[in-house]
């Protein structure tokens, strides 16, 4: 039973991991700037690329957002907004682009402060968008994925308590087991 438990439990960490485990990260918090304005703020951590991230991309989905506008331009990168547009009748998302000036996100390194505001058309909060992580020497697509929010305090705070409420579990239902009459040995 223990080591069924234990495969399980094994099983689980490694599929937590693989959502968390990412090259790159790309997180949000979003501001209602009031009127239907909202302003993302986006933190890139660049957390097991090879190279320094150069150059990054962010798409608005068509029919969510417009207006793109970057009101506090990032010191040491050049950004550039696109809005989202009918291109022959075909939806097309916006993007904020940006490139570095200097040197990039080095390996291990997270840059934040990247300010993009724009007028919400859906209902509720902004949420997730898709992003790609580019060379700009070539313009390939060297990793990408979905933003994800800044986790909340009690988000955390729940989580760690999850998993001390598995670890006092475990040790209920498989108790340390001590051996009761060890003998002494000597040398």
């Amino acid at each position: 039973m223990k080591r069924v438990f234990t495969v399980i439990l094994a099983f689980g960490m490694i599929i937590a991991l693989a959502g968390i485990l990412h090259a790159t990260i790309i997180t949000y918090d979003t501001t209602n700037l009031g009127g239907g304005r909202w302003e993302y703020t986006y933190n890139i951590l660049n957390d097991t690329l090879g190279a320094p991230i150069e150059e990054f991309t962010i798409y608005f989905d068509y029919g969510l957002y417009s207006d793109l506008s970057i009101d506090t331009p990032k010191a040491n990168w050049d950004g550039l907004t696109v809005n989202p547009d009918l291109i022959l009748g075909i939806p097309q998302p916006g993007y904020y682009d940006a490139l570095s000036l200097v040197s990039g996100i080095a390996p291990g390194s997270t840059e934040s402060g990247f300010l993009v505001s724009f007028n919400w058309l859906g209902t509720g909060t902004p949420g997730v968008q898709y992003f790609e992580i580019v060379n700009p020497s070539d313009f390939s697509v060297v990793d990408s994925g979905n933003t994800t929010p800044v986790p909340e305090p009690g988000t955390m705070m729940l989580l760690g308590s999850s998993l001390l409420g598995l670890i006092g579990l475990r040790r209920k239902i498989f108790p340390l087991q001590r051996p009761q009459n060890k003998p002494n040995i000597l040398c």
